[in-house]
């Protein structure tokens, strides 16, 4: 891969330092925590790649039929900034969260790695923050997405790109068929003898569907089918919100070689929205599984395997994998949350297959790893498979049944009792993992902080912007981390600062740079975050949306705002972005389908 040569520190190693005690506080702060970072002033500068060595460098990185290079091309830009513009197969790892998600999505050191950026320099920050967690091969392509387009390259709107062009694929692909709303509303109304299924989420699902629809998340649908559709005259439609869930489940369906009739509805809840239908509300249970419907759906899933290859693994070379130093494997396990959380695979992460497949980039941060999916049967992995294998991954279905329930509807109907109405922006959102913890400041009870508050001390929620309107400690400013310099007035005056974040971890990263910005500023971590100090009784308040400049949420996804709320315009614009999402990915000089 060619670069710009390094310049290298000889100081630039990662260190140990302790940290004394800020001054001020008195006995309620803690006692100074053993910290390991890197300081600004101690940082690397890492090898710079320009437009023509990143192509390079994408295009050596290996397909699914071959072993090969690996690279993790993460863009360190916050969600929102993400969400307007990025390259094809870069994977949003945001600064204000970075040291707890690259383990997941990166574990393995020696990966080649390329950071990037909004041009605005966070990238080779990233890089040393990298660098001192033990990450060997870092470089850095500064010019973000404004030199890759100088460059000709394609720049894609919107999150989840590659399973979201990849639906669209599948459709071309496979001459997937679909159903029109008015079509569907009239055999809705004439209770014709037909069957809605909702691929997506329990939540998603729950926030609003196509009236009749039963919730049957995509992973779930050939395991499933039997016992929901028992009659092969049925008339089968795939409703997602948009189109790729609904595409990609009716298609699953399809290669499955079920006997009826099976469609997606065109562009989903959005289309029936357009249409100036309404959806329902609540969570519709689905059927549980039987015998006899686990044993067809064993029987589909075994076709499915031949009919595109998919490859099995044992235990014994799995084990060879994880111990291969160079390359990596991912071990998933597709089953629902619930049943992942009564019983798994020791090595397997939970990454249910219809969201898997939806949102590939949320779990796979290596380009070129291997992949190993999990369940209780085989049925779910090799559903996801079939699909991931197009999408150009090395994948395989481990040989030995997840540890856990044998009863997959007990962990089911256990899940689904604390399944509420979320919001549907909230309900859509794909929970990342977070990992590790990194303690750069003193930890405080919520007396503690209100004490300090009292005294003069200032409040800052590092929360995502949209659970700071929601609920904040009063008085409480919203800060990111890759806008700390909003803090620099309050610095300047001398001001303690009292960090609050869920459980303080996202906290101790801003606290981290806080403390490194020089002139010794005074902060410190609230434990527990807001829940602690709700609990313990102290004022908690809300803000309006005004309260936060729309151009300072740079981690609140603001693309084609409003389209799950029935704003008729974004909902239009997002089904035209998908629907051209393949000419893109063409430009792009990628391509789906099996090698």
């Amino acid at each position: 891969m060619s670069c710009v040569p390094a310049r290298r520190s000889a100081r630039g190693a990662s260190r140990t330092t302790p940290r004394r005690r800020p001054s001020g506080f008195g006995p309620p702060w803690a006692e100074p925590i053993v910290l390991t970072f890197l300081p600004v002033s101690h940082m690397e500068s890492f090898p710079v790649l320009d437009a023509a060595a990143l192509k390079a460098a994408l295009a050596g990185v290996s397909r699914a039929a071959a072993a090969g290079a690996e690279l993790a091309l993460l863009d360190v830009s916050e969600e929102g900034e993400f969400g307007f513009g990025h390259l094809l197969r870069a994977v949003n790892v945001p600064y204000s969260r970075l040291e707890l998600l690259i383990e997941p999505l990166v574990p393995r050191k020696a990966c080649p790695i390329v950071l990037m950026d909004q041009g605005n320099g966070i990238a080779m920050r990233a890089a040393g923050r990298l660098a001192a967690l033990g990450y060997r091969d870092i470089r850095v392509f500064p010019g973000g997405k404004a030199a890759w387009a100088a460059a000709g390259g394609e720049i894609f709107a919107g999150v989840y790109v590659p399973s979201k062009a990849f639906g669209e694929w599948v459709e071309h692909a496979f001459d997937t068929p679909h159903i029109d709303v008015d079509e569907l509303a009239g055999l809705v109304q004439a209770r014709a003898d037909l069957i809605v299924l909702d691929p997506r989420t329990e939540a998603e699902h729950a926030a609003g569907h196509v009236p009749t629809a039963v919730n049957c998340p995509g992973g779930e649908l050939v395991y499933r089918f039997e016992d929901l559709v028992p009659r092969p005259e049925t008339l089968v439609v795939v409703a997602c919100g948009g189109r790729t869930r609904g595409i990609v489940g009716a298609q699953t369906l399809i290669n499955a070689g079920v006997p009826n009739r099976v469609v997606h509805l065109a562009d989903g809840n959005h289309g029936w929205r357009l249409s100036g239908r309404e959806l329902e509300r609540g969570l519709t249970r689905r059927a549980k599984v039987t015998p006899a419907g686990a044993e067809a759906a064993r029987a589909r899933a075994r076709a499915l395997a031949a009919r595109f290859g998919v490859r099995t693994v044992s235990e014994a070379l799995l084990d060879a994998w994880r111990d291969d130093p160079a390359r990596t494997t991912f071990v998933l396990d597709v089953r629902t949350p619930a049943e992942y959380a009564r019983g798994h695979h020791p090595l397997a992460r939970n990454a249910p297959g219809g969201q898997l497949v939806q949102a590939t980039d949320q779990w796979l941060g290596t380009l070129g790893a291997r992949v190993v999916l999990v369940d209780s049967d085989g049925v779910r992995a090799i559903a996801t498979a079939q699909w991931l294998l197009h999408m150009g991954w090395d994948v395989h279905v481990l040989e030995t049944a997840a540890a856990g329930d044998a009863d997959p509807d007990a962990a089911m109907a256990a899940g689904e009792e604390g399944i509420g109405v979320l919001g549907p922006d909230e309900a859509a959102r794909v929970q990342r993992e977070l990992r590790g913890a990194i303690h750069a400041a003193p930890e405080v009870d919520p007396h503690a902080a209100q004490a300090a508050l009292r005294a003069g001390a200032l409040a800052v929620s590092l929360d995502r912007s949209v659970e700071y309107l929601a609920a904040h400690p009063a008085g409480a400013v919203w800060a990111n981390r890759a806008r700390l310099d909003r803090l620099d007035a309050a610095l300047a005056q001398g001001r303690a600062l009292v960090l609050f974040s869920e459980d303080g971890r996202v906290a101790q990263l801003a606290a981290l740079d806080l403390l490194e910005r020089g002139g010794d500023p005074r902060v410190a971590v609230v434990r527990g975050g807001l829940d602690a100090w709700r609990a313990a009784g102290l004022p908690v308040a809300a803000a309006d949306e005004e309260a936060l400049p729309s151009a300072d949420r740079i981690d609140f996804l603001q693309w084609a705002p409003g389209r799950r709320q029935g704003n008729k315009d974004a909902m239009q614009a997002y089904l035209n972005w998908e629907k051209n999402l393949l000419r893109q990915v063409a430009a792009e000089g990628f391509h789906y389908g099996l090698a």
